[in-house]
């Protein structure tokens, strides 16, 4: 019975600092971090004042919670690993490019409070989090590049474009996506998005 009772707690505390997170998540990303208050949180999550302080030390501690749960939910796609299905045609080549593409973008999408406060403000607010980001930005960027640098030698990709620039070609259009396009977006929208993405990236703009 003891353990049971002890087990209702642990969850009932689990629930209650994940509504806060998810409460002070919206509120960040729509007032700002800097305009942002507890007040604002408490009244969001609908807790009183010394709740929160059960579970966090400060409006800085809550952000930086934020972050660290976005980047563990990260770590699996920047750790999917590549599809092995067949010869390395160009069909195979555009599926192999999309669906990595189409995972990032359903994870933004389901996430975009948090994507959009993690791209904006975390450089400005959290030199952890600043930290943090950046490793996994280094970690995508060495995926890019060790694909782009593939698929040169494949013949498929030019070899004037430089992999290491590629990268950070992608990560900014990528965050231009997140910050902007996906705010507006619908679910129906992603398969769209993945195929222009990835149009943009194998053909470019000009006509062949």
């Amino acid at each position: 019975m003891a353990q049971r009772h002890t087990d209702r707690a642990i969850r009932a505390r689990d629930k209650r600092r994940k509504e806060l997170l998810e409460a002070a998540t919206h509120v960040f990303a729509r007032k700002g971090y800097w305009a942002a208050s507890i007040s604002d949180i408490i009244e969001a999550a609908d807790v009183a004042r010394g709740t929160f302080y059960i579970y966090f030390r400060s409006k800085q501690d809550i952000f930086a919670a934020i972050v660290d749960n976005f980047r563990e939910e990260e770590k699996p796609l920047i750790k999917q690993p590549e599809e092995d299905d067949g010869p390395t045609t160009r069909e195979n080549v555009r599926r192999r490019t999309r669906t990595p593409i189409l995972a990032w973008l359903e994870f933004y999408f389901r996430n975009l409070d948090a994507a959009k406060i993690v791209v904006r403000d975390a450089n400005m607010i959290d030199p952890s989090a600043a930290r943090k980001r950046e490793a996994v930005r280094r970690a995508v960027r060495s995926r890019i590049i060790e694909n782009f640098v593939s698929m040169q030698k494949l013949g498929h990709y030019r070899r004037s474009i430089s992999p290491e620039l590629a990268s950070h070609f992608l990560l900014g259009m990528f965050d231009e996506i997140a910050t902007t396009y996906l705010q507006q977006a619908r679910k129906s929208d992603l398969d769209r998005l993945a195929d222009q993405y990835v149009d943009f990236l194998l053909h470019g703009m000009l006509l062949p």
